[in-house]
């Protein structure tokens, strides 16, 4: 079964949605740049999606992540460090301490 042709519009509309791609540019940016409209450009590009002449995206992305494991510093204290803090607002008064060293 062969696909119909492009009407006027699907054909103005598949050309701004290639160049969008070969740009490498985000529909919001592209659209921008040449006075069209976002949504109509998302439309279009679900229509000729569905009629089979755009490809389906895939939802499917990787990239390389490069965990590090923290680097840790020693701290050498040589008393414990106690620590106090107090904030009032209005009559509410909030008091946290600690009784021995921060970390």
């Amino acid at each position: 079964m062969s696909n119909p042709a492009l009407t006027e519009k699907q054909a103005y509309w598949l050309n701004h949605i290639q160049q969008c791609e070969q740009k490498n540019l985000t529909a919001p940016v592209y659209c921008n740049q040449h006075n069209l409209k976002v949504s109509q450009l998302h439309s279009y590009k679900h229509e000729l999606r569905r009629k089979g002449f755009l490809q389906a995206e895939s939802t499917t992305a990787f990239t390389k992540a490069i965990v590090k494991p923290p680097h840790k510093t020693a701290t050498v204290r040589a008393h414990p460090v106690s620590f106090s803090l107090s904030m009032v607002w209005g009559t509410f008064r909030l008091q946290i301490t600690t009784g021995g060293p921060l970390s």
